[in-house]
């Protein structure tokens, strides 16, 4: 008798929450974190970028929250498709301490609908940004910081707005810093505004891929595999962080069926894998690419099936897409840089994501 229960799996399909099974991506995060609250931060505002399914999310929760339980910080997450600096105050208002240090230092906010009118206020706001300028005086007075998370930033009016805001913000020296996520090229976007002073000082992280030896030591814990086991499916993860809650959510269901893995059909649940990878990320992922770039990608997916090769040499590559060589570097910047494949070693590339030439060969 088995003792996984498939209502017990702990591995997660959704997104935008931690998950119960976490793999902590500790240098990016000590990085982030150690940057916000030394004495005098490097940069105000910084981005997490990577591929989607990566855990760019989690990353921003999980420093969020860590950050908002040190004492005299609080940390609040706006959502992008709002106005964001209405969004922020209106937030702040509704944290009890905060809003009790407003009236107890007699702001008056009551005509942008925070509160009620205060009689010989020392300070009245008549509109958000007026609003946010005070809340942000009386913070700095109390010495109380303030990181303000955003989740799949993109370029728009009022994010250029807000930038032009945090800049004058940091003039003043108020304690607001910025920690945002987004594709690469949506990030690009936001930096090649010239105007976007604060955005385009922001720094930009991408983020690490999961280490294969915790990933290992997580699945033969929680599934209770054998090293050889847990291994195989860690590698087969790629440090993926998507890939890790879907192999462990479909290994579990299967140790809810049979005693063991391999008393279940290897090819049904390599297929299951394949289809939620694509469910949840590769379509969109590829939907994403120019024609071009996806000539690549199945030119390179054609050359790993024939040679049984994971890199691929990008003159192979060239040749077989009929690109010269300047023509090819735009190409192979945009995939690096959309993290589908990875240059680490010289003159060739791989498959940064699990199982994608597979899927890239079912695209044709």
């Amino acid at each position: 008798m088995t003792r996984f229960k498939e209502e017990e799996n702990p591995y997660t399909l959704q997104f935008s929450f931690i998950p119960p099974k976490f793999i902590e991506r500790r240098n990016d995060t000590d990085a982030i974190i150690s940057n916000y609250v030394r004495p005098v931060p490097t940069y105000r505002g910084m981005f997490i970028t990577g591929v989607r399914g990566s855990g760019k999310t989690v990353l921003l929760s999980d420093i969020r929250n860590r950050i908002g339980a040190m004492k005299d910080w609080i940390a609040v997450d706006i959502n992008p498709e709002t106005n964001l600096t209405h969004t922020l105050v209106s937030k702040l208002y509704r944290i009890s301490k905060l809003r009790t240090l407003f009236i107890k230092a007699k702001l008056d906010f009551s005509v942008m609908g925070f509160g009620a009118s205060i009689e010989n206020a020392e300070a009245v706001a008549y509109n958000d940004d007026d609003v946010l300028e005070i809340m942000l005086e009386t913070l700095k007075k109390k010495k109380i910081k303030l990181l303000v998370t955003i989740d799949e930033i993109m370029y728009s009016s009022d994010v250029a707005k807000f930038s032009h805001a945090l800049s004058s913000y940091a003039g003043e020296d108020y304690y607001i810093y910025v920690l945002m996520t987004g594709l690469k090229e949506n990030i690009d976007k936001i930096k090649n505004q010239p105007s976007l002073t604060f955005l385009y000082r922001a720094k930009v992280m991408e983020i690490d891929s999961l280490n294969t030896t915790a990933i290992s030591a997580e699945y033969q814990k929680t599934l209770a595999l054998k090293v050889e086991e847990a291994d195989r499916l860690a590698f087969d993860c790629r440090g993926y962080s998507l890939a890790f809650q879907i192999i462990g959510h479909v290994y579990w269901d299967v140790l809810c069926r049979y005693e063991s893995i391999d008393d279940a059909d290897a090819v049904e649940t390599s297929n299951e894998i394949d289809t939620i990878l694509a469910e949840l990320a590769y379509d969109k992922i590829f939907d994403e690419l120019s024609k071009k770039d996806a000539d690549v990608l199945r030119a390179m997916a054609k050359i790993v099936r024939k040679s049984g090769s994971e890199s691929v040499k990008v003159e192979d590559i060239r040749e077989a897409v009929n690109m010269t060589s300047e023509t090819f570097s735009s190409y192979r910047k945009r995939l690096l840089d959309s993290g589908i494949v990875d240059g680490k070693t010289y003159g060739y590339l791989r498959f940064r994501l699990p199982r994608f030439e597979n899927y890239v060969r079912l695209r044709e």
